[in-house]
């Protein structure tokens, strides 16, 4: 069990460095150069591709790359794309090519999400079911030691040796993660039977989709973090607004939240064996809700540093529980034949509402206020847990 997630921590995490890296930077440099909040609202479309990798998924599931394997070829090719783009970024002049830079940071998406793709497959088939909740805590909290990389840590460098040294050290760092998969043997995943291009394409979705009770689920699945893909950009340019220095931000939101994330996701991992996946949802996505409220504080215009570091780490905490429990009741709708493409679905309805409610909450920012957007997502939050105690009342699923 061990090795498996020593593997699968290494790719978790170097395939998010460099998205949260723009994630992070990006909104913060932006509301510096007193951009507006409904522009900084789109720059979620920037990520478009993490929607979207459902429509290539079918061909990492069918196709492996020569003899490098078939997950782990995909693996290896996407990180050394993620890597180049990484070391041209280094060079560019960033006041005065944003354009370049909005370039890369969508490809920096397109990449990682298809690396994303390629490491969801390899996880579903080496992680048997009892391994699954803690397989997941390892995955979230993967993708939140990348975030601290490259948000937090990469943030206060930045600040310290510059743009150029900063990236040239996340594209370093990027490359020996790659040793664990480099050094792994994979086994063939079950093979899909050969078949017609475009039945063969289709057919994953079409099996996915005819399964019972799965629209449902899946509309769950789009709102269910809405709260947190909201949050986790609006309150970036408002940390802005309340005086901090990018250093103090890159503390707050990039090191010390994005820890207790990592604590929160183990927490739950260990839960989840013992309560099942949908009670999970039920439990973490309500405290969660609740405590998305508390962000309201520094809305109202408390700069406080105690004050807003607990707010912090208590939001973050709880949504990282929640977000970890979604993930191991996605895993559980899924095929090992057609791991990638069953995972990915979910994962890209979940980007997708995520992304339409981030672009929304900016435009409303400007009107309503960041109070305004947490109420809202909070209450869209709470809604989501509803209709799943609808579907455990109505269905009689208790896992």
């Amino acid at each position: 069990m061990f090795p498996k997630l020593i593997l699968l921590t290494t790719l978790y995490i170097s395939q998010f460095i460099p998205t949260t890296f723009f994630i992070q930077a990006l909104p913060v440099f932006m509301r510096q150069q007193e951009i507006s909040l409904d522009a900084i609202g789109f720059l979620s479309l920037l990520i478009l591709p993490s929607g979207l990798k459902f429509i290539w998924s079918p061909f990492i599931d069918r196709y492996r790359l020569g003899k490098l394997g078939h997950y782990r070829g995909w693996i290896i090719c996407f990180q050394l794309l993620l890597v180049s783009t990484m070391l041209v970024t280094a060079f560019l002049d960033i006041q005065n090519k944003l354009n370049a830079l909005l370039t890369c940071m969508f490809l920096a998406s397109l990449f990682s999400s298809s690396q994303d793709i390629a490491t969801d497959g390899l996880a579903i088939n080496l992680l048997a079911p009892e391994e699954r909740g803690l397989g997941n805590a390892i995955q979230s909290g993967g993708n939140i030691f990348g975030a601290i990389l490259g948000g937090g840590v990469m943030l206060i460098l930045l600040d310290k040796i510059g743009w150029r040294y900063s990236l040239i050290t996340m594209s370093i760092f990027m490359l020996l993660n790659l040793v664990p998969i480099l050094t792994y043997q994979e086994k063939s995943p079950p093979q899909l039977p050969k078949t017609a291009f475009l039945r063969s394409y289709f057919q994953p979705f079409v099996s996915f989709l005819s399964r019972p009770k799965i629209l449902p689920w899946l509309f769950i699945v789009l709102i269910f973090m809405m709260g947190d893909s909201v949050t986790g950009l609006m309150i970036r340019p408002l940390l802005v607004d309340r005086g901090l220095s990018l250093p103090d931000i890159g503390w707050i939101l990039g090191i010390v939240s994005y820890t207790t994330r990592i604590v929160g996701a183990v927490i739950a991992g260990l839960l989840i064996v013992k309560l099942g996946r949908l009670k999970s949802l039920i439990m973490f996505g309500l405290i969660a809700a609740i405590t998305t409220l508390l962000y309201i504080i520094p809305a109202t215009g408390v700069s406080n540093l105690f004050v807003i570091y607990t707010v912090c780490i208590l939001v973050n905490s709880t949504q990282s529980m929640a977000y970890t429990a979604l993930l191991s009741a996605m895993m559980d709708k899924c095929e090992k034949s057609t791991a990638a493409t069953d995972y990915t679905i979910q994962v890209s309805v979940m980007f997708l509402g995520g992304i339409a409610a981030t672009v929304l909450s900016g435009m409303l920012a400007s009107i309503m206020g960041y109070a305004f957007i947490f109420i809202m997502s909070a209450a869209v939050s709470l809604f989501s847990v509803f209709l799943i105690f609808l579907m455990m009342k109505e269905y009689g699923v208790s896992s």
